[in-house]
């Protein structure tokens, strides 16, 4: 590969804080599903809601802790059932609690997005005419939904944060296999996203899968359990060619936690790397759709059976390691990042990348570490290889939107996902260098 020069630019938003002390926690939940029709986003063909399969919602998570010396550290991560977070929409809800919690930092707030298919957008000239309504009749534009997402999740947020008391957390790592590489991969060179793996041509699957699914579990002062994030690299979109709105699979989800565990938990869920991955089977299909029916479930249901299976397994080891004292750092940074040829920039509009936001937190001894892309696997796995936590999380479609960022590899077989895109290869190793960074500051 050509050495292309990088000028690298951090602007630390936020000196991240050594704060120990007690832990407090909030939780809230919001239902974000449009009252009207919406055109569905992600299909690149234009998709009108019939009805609603299940609700879009909107979960807050509020920390903060209170160190013995009056100092405190803070943050609230919100994950929200649509496709990706636009800065904008991320501006203004911050400039909403600006205004409700004076005792909060809004550049602390972080939004990220499960990357449903099956949701709308933010911005009526994202996709240009693409999905354009302004011709349906009753249809809510896209601008009119970030009215509604800005109101709903600041409301959230604030509820969240004004609900916090003292709590404890503790992590674990469990497994499920939901996440799978969509690339295939052949011997002339080439790569195609969902590919034909019964060609004679066929070589392999092109990249890396990774199964594991990180917990963190939060704890009322009673020790019952409160709220668990559940992180994992796959974007949700499962039945993503529906003609309805729904969550995905992180819908069933909740609904099976909530039925095994308790009805009155919170379900945070994050998207890891996984940018050429999806939930899709490219062989073995027939076998899996058999297993399935066998156990009289759905595919959002099997996957949902594999991702509580998880949660469930390690829960007696999570109560194990409850912590109400620990440590909260956090930092919100910017960094450019140079941009791909103009030749392979995406037709779509993204946010700006000069600069984008990230963030990176330590909590105990795991670790939180957010992008804005649909961010390949690889680059994912280099960054959790060098951290320095026992546990790294890692949160894709995060603050803003970027579009895809794939790897070398990647871009050399071509196809869908990496011949488009407005940072390459070079940009995102200069991404995980500077998360990597980040990170090691954080145990310093």
């Amino acid at each position: 590969m050509r050495s292309i020069p990088v000028i690298l630019i951090l602007l630390l938003c936020q000196e991240a804080m050594a704060v120990t002390g007690a832990l407090h926690v909030g939780w809230a939940t919001v239902d974000i599903t449009p009252d009207k029709p919406v055109a569905l986003i992600g299909q690149l063909h234009k998709r009108i809601s019939q009805k609603v399969r299940d609700p879009l919602t909107a979960t807050a998570l509020a920390l903060e802790t209170h160190g013995a010396d009056g100092q405190r550290e803070q943050a609230i991560l919100i994950s929200c059932d649509v496709l990706y977070i636009r800065k904008t929409v991320q501006d203004r809800v911050r400039q909403v609690i600006r205004t409700r919690l004076p005792d909060f930092d809004g550049d602390k707030l972080l939004l990220n997005a499960t990357h449903t298919h099956t949701g709308p957008g933010f911005a009526d000239e994202d996709f240009g005419t693409l999905y354009d309504v302004s011709n349906d009749a009753g249809v809510m534009k896209a601008s009119e939904y970030a009215d509604l997402f800005v109101d709903r999740v600041a409301r959230v947020a604030v509820d969240a944060w004004q609900r916090r008391q003292p709590g404890g957390m503790s992590w674990a790592l469990g497994h499920a296999v939901v996440g799978l590489n969509r690339r295939a991969h052949y011997f002339n060179g080439s790569t195609i996203m969902y590919g034909k793996t019964n060609r004679p041509d066929f070589a392999n699957i092109e990249g890396y899968e990774d199964h594991g699914v990180e917990m963190l579990f939060f704890w009322d002062p009673d020790k019952v359990a409160s709220g668990i994030v559940v992180n994992l690299a796959c974007p949700a979109q499962e039945t993503e060619g529906l003609n309805e709105i729904s969550a995905d699979f992180w819908h069933d989800v909740r609904l099976e936690i909530r039925r095994r565990l308790s009805r009155d938990i919170f379900i945070l869920p994050q998207c890891a790397a996984a940018g050429d991955l999806s939930p899709h089977f490219l062989f073995r299909s027939r076998a899996e759709e058999i297993m399935r029916q066998r156990r009289g479930l759905s595919s959002r249901q099997e996957i949902a059976r594999r991702i509580v299976d998880a949660v469930e397994s390690v829960l007696p080891l999570a109560q194990q390691d409850v912590q109400t004292w620990t440590i909260l750092r956090h930092t919100a940074a910017t960094i450019h990042l140079p941009p791909a040829p103009t030749a392979v920039q995406p037709f779509y509009t993204t946010d700006p990348i000069a600069p984008i936001e990230f963030h990176v937190l330590r909590l105990g001894d795991i670790a939180i570490a957010t992008n804005p892309f649909e961010l390949y696997l690889d680059y994912g796995i280099r960054i959790k290889a060098r951290s320095p936590a026992a546990l790294t999380f890692l949160v894709q479609l995060s603050c803003q939107h970027c579009g895809y960022l794939p790897t070398q590899k990647g871009v050399a077989g071509g196809g869908y996902s990496a011949d488009k895109y407005v940072v390459g290869p070079t940009g995102g190793q200069v991404l995980v260098e500077e998360t990597v960074r980040q990170l090691e500051a954080l145990w310093k």
